[in-house]
């Protein structure tokens, strides 16, 4: 065998790549996805990053970690996203409340603001939780539909869970309508 020169631009790198992941953290991984195969399905291809987010691996009842970007920046369109529909047009309705609050009574407007702002980072604190009991309430619910049909659990699961493209447009379909109407 000859040996590669030093200089050779097609040399693999003798760096370790620190953002692949370990033997270990795959086991964890695939460990936690077979404890929990009702939630992997409930909540799809993202149960990896919400089992850290809801400390599965430990196996405690703690509550879910508390900070949750998305929701903070995006709120309404990602409980569309989520699946979470009432909750979702629920934001919506309180956030017409201090947008109405603010367009009525200006001296209010600093209070609505306030109460915009709170609400956001409610949700934003409280987003991972949420979408957990979420999920362990679809689990319940589809349990309780068809009792002693494990297939028919999982596949209700799949549909019903996870995460929906179509919510999304849907909400930004909503939100686009809204504005266009404001300006009317």
């Amino acid at each position: 065998m000859s040996e590669v020169p030093a200089d050779n631009p097609y040399r693999a790198s003798d760096v370790a790549m620190p953002d692949m992941p370990t033997d270990q953290e795959i086991a964890d991984a695939v460990s936690v996805h077979d404890r929990f195969p009702l939630l992997a399905k409930a909540v799809g291809q993202y149960f990896g990053h919400y089992a850290r987010r809801w400390h599965l691996q430990q196996g405690d009842d703690r509550l879910a970690r508390p900070w949750h970007w998305p929701a903070l920046l995006f709120d309404f369109y990602w409980l569309m996203y989520r699946k979470l529909y009432l909750l979702a047009f629920t934001y919506l309705g309180l956030s017409f409340v201090a947008g109405a609050v603010i367009a009525l009574v200006p001296a209010a407007e600093t209070g609505a603001l306030l109460a915009i702002l709170a609400l956001k980072l409610v949700l934003c604190l409280s987003a991972n939780q949420v979408y957990r009991w979420h999920c362990e309430r679809l689990i319940r619910r589809t349990q309780a539909r068809h009792p002693d049909q494990p297939d028919r659990v999982l596949a209700e699961l799949e549909r019903r869970g996870g995460t929906s493209a179509l919510a999304l447009v849907i909400g930004i379909a909503i939100m686009f309508a809204i504005t266009l109407f404001a300006e009317a």
